[in-house]
């Protein structure tokens, strides 16, 4: 099956963000392919943006400590399995701790001569070719072992909370509640409580996508045929799950 997540506050649009920004450097941190370094630099570089518009920092220290909550009450809770939640407590405990002494990692990047030198060229289509970036094609020629270990390096800085963010997002994807529905028409609406982001799932022989709007209380989803433009699939049987 095919899943589409939507994000039914702004909290969890910038988490998604910064998940999808992650995996993409995580992707191509290795430079295995000779495409890799312009994708690793480009999400990077889309990673300082959001970091510089958006400090997701105290939100999800607030989250892993409710969510921390929930695992102690799990303690007390008959045939629960001892071991594995104080395992995950131990793991919370020290991902909050990471991320409150995380430094500002956009300090580090604005004094890093490299990085500031090539930032603003990605942002130009075609703007890191060899007459405008010698600097960076330089630094391609280097040996695979250096470029690795400046890779490294340089993402480095948000380790900690990418581990955070991944963690926690994995926990409330295990949590999500799930339902088989019906989109009569291609259309299907409702009303939520308690839910941070939507996962719409539907086979890839139906041949159609979601068109996903909403916000913390309610949200539609529209199935559109994806072998004719802007066209409203028939009946869509789905899989949703509320995160």
């Amino acid at each position: 099956m095919i899943a589409f997540e939507y994000p039914l506050n702004e909290k969890s649009r910038s988490y998604l963000r910064f998940e999808f920004l992650f995996q993409q450097i995580k992707k191509s941190i290795s430079f295995t392919d000779e495409n890799d370094s312009t994708a690793f630099f480009k999400a990077l570089f889309e990673l300082l943006e959001l970091s510089e518009r958006c400090d997701i920092r105290h939100d999800l220290i607030k989250d892993l400590r409710l969510l921390l909550e929930k695992m102690n009450s799990w303690l007390n809770v008959a045939g629960v399995d001892y071991h594995a939640v104080t395992q995950l407590i131990t793991e919370i405990d020290e991902l909050i701790a990471a991320v409150l002494t995380m430094p500002k990692q956009i300090h580090y990047f604005k004094t890093n001569r490299f990085l500031t030198s090539i930032k603003q060229r990605f942002s130009i289509p075609s703007g890191c070719c060899t007459f405008d970036l010698p600097q960076f094609h330089f630094w391609l020629a280097s040996d695979l072992e250096k470029r690795q270990q400046d890779s490294r390096k340089w993402f480095s800085h948000f380790a900690s909370l990418e581990q955070a963010l991944s963690l926690f997002l994995k926990i409330k994807r295990s949590q999500g509640i799930s339902a088989e529905l019906i989109a009569s028409n291609g259309f299907y609406q409702n009303e939520v409580e308690n839910c941070s982001f939507i996962i719409i799932k539907v086979k890839k022989e139906q041949a159609v996508y979601p068109m996903i709007s909403g916000h913390k209380n309610r949200y539609s989803v529209r199935f559109m045929s994806a072998d004719a433009d802007n066209q409203r699939s028939e009946n869509v049987l789905f899989q949703q799950i509320c995160c």
